[in-house]
């Protein structure tokens, strides 16, 4: 699975846009370092971090939906209480109704794991892909993945 996964993201360079990630006790495991499952909290942070123009869905809501259709991690390195860590987003590829992004998790300045997620925009009332409204693409397009 980690073939899948663009080896760039491992690059900081790469990256426009972070979010820094405030460690707790809680997050350990009894191993001692950070359990694989805050990861995926701390990616989901930096995506949501993105601030595209949406809300939760709540009664009265008629706007656009952003849904987590597909996610992978690679991880590559433990992480431990004490560790400065940050996340860094990007958008890999812009389609139609869905977005890929790319993102990476840094400790001490070491990637501790590379991710991609597809994220899809549908209709708060039909569940069904739409098209991306323009300020969505104009904002992908600032995060957009350096040639």
């Amino acid at each position: 699975m980690a073939d899948r996964l663009d080896a760039s993201l491992a690059d900081p360079a790469g990256f426009l846009h972070w979010t820094p990630v405030g460690l707790r006790f809680r997050d350990l495991d009894l191993l001692g370092h950070v359990n694989n499952v805050n990861l995926a909290g701390w990616l989901e942070d930096g995506r949501v971090a993105l601030e595209l123009p949406i809300q939760p869905c709540t009664a009265g809501y008629a706007g656009p939906v952003i849904v987590l259709a597909d996610l992978h991690i690679h991880y590559r390195a433990e992480i431990h209480l004490g560790d400065e860590v940050r996340v860094g987003t990007r958008v890999q590829r812009i389609g139609g109704t869905s977005v890929v992004v790319g993102q990476a998790v840094f400790a001490n300045g070491k990637c501790a794991a590379i991710a991609e997620a597809v994220e899809v925009l549908i209709g708060a009332e039909s569940r069904k892909p739409e098209p991306w409204p323009a300020e969505f693409r104009a904002l992908f397009e600032r995060y957009l993945k350096r040639a």
